[in-house]
């Protein structure tokens, strides 16, 4: 088997083969301890290695639909116009405070309405 237009879109096919061999690794580990020894462990990692290491491996490096649709990623990401250092703390500021009003608003509204349903006994005690 040979790499699919070999050089093009090389980083986010490498994230995607390793993505995928870490997934395989993650499962060998699950898998470890879950069955520790034996024919079920085996089975397991021969599955992740062969199976989600080989199929990612396969998809992100050769297929070419798959190995396509990375290179235009990659490509498209060239293209983006990524903001600056203060924007983004300008932005992360602007978001936490939201959230922080948002919800101190609905601590008080559930307050108040926790009272009020109290005072008109909707939940008798």
């Amino acid at each position: 088997m040979q790499i699919y237009k070999k050089g093009q879109g090389s980083r986010t096919r490498a994230v995607a083969a390793l993505s995928a061999v870490a997934i395989a690794a993650f499962g060998i580990y699950e898998a470890y301890f879950l069955w520790a020894t034996g024919a079920g462990f085996i089975v397991a990692a021969v599955i992740m290695l062969v199976g989600v290491a080989g199929t990612g491996a396969y998809l992100s490096l050769i297929n070419p639909r798959t190995s396509e649709f990375l290179i235009e990623t990659q490509a498209e990401l060239k293209k983006v116009a990524w903001p600056g250092k203060q924007e983004v703390k300008g932005s992360t500021a602007v978001v936490i405070g939201t959230t922080v009003l948002l919800g101190l608003f609905l601590f008080f509204v559930d307050y108040i309405l926790a009272v009020f349903t109290k005072v008109i006994q909707v939940y008798p005690t």
